[in-house]
């Protein structure tokens, strides 16, 4: 038999790699027969100005030529196709191919599967949790002094990947970053759990809601981000039980289940794939919450802050029927104005702060909660005394309390912190004056310090001694050598 020749080879291999996109017709390993929720094609918006300066123009026009012409959607299928066969369906090519297509036709983000099996994460560095502590002490601390026991808690939003550990596909495992135990008790949330108890805050780890018997769709959708509409009712339930128990809390029924996404606001991820055929779970059908009928929403008022979790629990509390639309305020990947959170701490029925993993496993917690801490901080002006404690000025250091905590403490040669909330108050010859329970300046710290070497005030503006990239100004004091150092109160002079 005759061997075939090196061009014929090659033009096979050719042809079969042009060809291999059509194999997801017929539903082989890498292409499940599913698709996600088809959008119509919808002509583009008129082009006037306010359309053209949104850019709604463009992307209608764009949206609507992808439809009817051939063109960049078909070369995107046609890409994403061979690289998903090439991957073996391990990882989907859309989405910077960072979509895990699990068992059962289950889909995955991978940063949520890393933040769930990974154990080098940024939280369990200590500095950051050292951080992350002390700004949610600081934060602790500021709430109660805007409102003594404030109605708040924290909700720790669920993990998909966590809960649904059966699905993720054991290649992830293979082939990704593998963690020290599939069955470790994920580290976003141990540590937080942690910190949040040390803090004071009461806490609900919506993952410990669920029913292990439960059918999955009614925790979260196949191919969503999220989780459902119905769990997240039962786990605002619980953390208004914690927050603020006499409120009324949403009380869902069984869900039933029905086509298309309970709630659209959630992410379809299958609609980021873009895969020569649309991903769909054949006739699957997704958990729509229901709620028993209320007579008329109450005027009680709830505050949520935190990451895009935040949509179902808004979506939860509205559709419950107990709270008016406009009762039920969201900021989630944003910071709340200033003084819309002092209003917030000093007036909401409830706040409740709903994170999940990504967020827990990173910076955000941290940065968030110095942020709040410092809107809430009183500000200081020059010359007015001020007593000095740990709330709302927040210390670190070898301080200790006497007299019920109206003094504070640092033994002979100890060091400690002062922290200040930033300002437009201080001026080139401001200093921190700290006085003692008599009223006398015990010690006094200069906030500023001249440039020049000779202590002559230079030209230009001096250079601070403090660091000015803190949301607060900490200021290092250090008792004398030969006695301690007792105050009771500051003044900026």
């Amino acid at each position: 038999m005759r061997r075939p020749s090196p061009r014929t080879l090659f033009l096979a291999a050719m042809a079969l790699a042009l060809g291999l996109p059509l194999l997801g017709w017929f539903g082989l390993p890498g292409f499940v027969g599913a698709h996600g929720f088809d959008t119509p094609d919808v002509p583009p918006p008129p082009p006037t100005p306010e359309n053209l300066v949104s850019g709604r123009f463009r992307e209608g026009v764009s949206a609507h030529w992808g439809h009817v012409f051939f063109g960049r959607t078909e070369l995107l299928f046609l890409k994403n196709g061979l690289f998903d066969l090439a991957s073996g369906g391990r990882y989907h090519a859309g989405f910077a191919g960072r979509i895990v297509q699990g068992r059962d036709g289950w889909l995955f983000e991978k940063p949520y599967l890393d933040v769930s099996f990974r154990t080098n994460l940024p939280i369990a560095r200590p500095r950051l949790r050292s951080r992350t502590l002390h700004s949610l002490e600081r934060l602790r601390a500021a709430l109660d002094a805007a409102r003594p026991d404030a109605p708040v808690a924290f909700l720790l939003a669920p993990s998909k990947a966590e809960l649904l550990r059966d699905r993720v596909p054991a290649r992830y495992f293979a082939f990704g970053e593998r963690p020290a135990s599939e069955d470790a008790d994920p580290e976003p949330y141990r540590t937080v759990r942690g910190l949040l108890s040390d803090a004071g805050f009461p806490f609900v780890d919506a993952s410990a809601l669920a029913d292990p018997a439960a059918d999955p769709r009614t925790l979260f959708p196949y191919g969503g981000t999220h989780w459902t509409v119905d769990y997240a009712a039962r786990a605002a339930a619980a953390a208004l039980a914690h927050a603020a128990p006499a409120l009324p809390r949403p009380a869902p029924l069984p869900p039933v289940f029905a086509p298309g996404p309970d709630d659209p606001r959630d992410r379809d991820i299958a609609g980021l794939l873009n895969l020569p055929v649309p991903y769909r779970r054949g006739g699957d059908l997704h958990a729509r919450a229901v709620f028993p009928p209320v007579d008329a929403p109450g005027t009680n008022t709830v505050y949520l802050l935190g990451d895009s979790f935040g949509e179902q629990l808004q979506a939860a509390l509205l559709r419950s029927g107990l709270y008016a639309e406009t009762n039920v305020v969201l900021r989630f990947n944003e910071l709340p104005p200033a003084r819309e959170f002092r209003d917030a701490a000093a007036h909401a029925d409830a706040i409740l702060f709903v994170f999940s993993a990504p967020s827990l496993a990173g910076t955000r917690l941290a940065e968030t909660a110095e942020a709040l801490a410092n809107d809430l901080r009183p500000v200081v002006r020059p010359g007015r005394r001020y007593a000095l404690g740990r709330s709302p000025y927040a210390m670190d250091g070898d301080w200790r309390e006497e007299d019920g905590g109206r003094a504070l403490v640092l033994d002979p040669g100890a060091e400690g912190i002062v922290e200040l909330p930033s300002g437009g108050w201080l001026r080139p010859e401001s200093t921190l004056s700290l006085l003692d329970p008599d009223g006398a300046v015990a010690l006094s710290v200069p906030l500023w310090r001249p440039l020049g070497r000779s202590g002559a005030e230079p030209k230009g503006k001096p250079r601070s001694c403090i660091d000015w990239d803190l949301p607060v100004l900490r200021v290092p004091v250090r008792a004398p050598a030969d006695r301690p150092l007792r105050l009771a109160a500051f003044r900026i002079d």
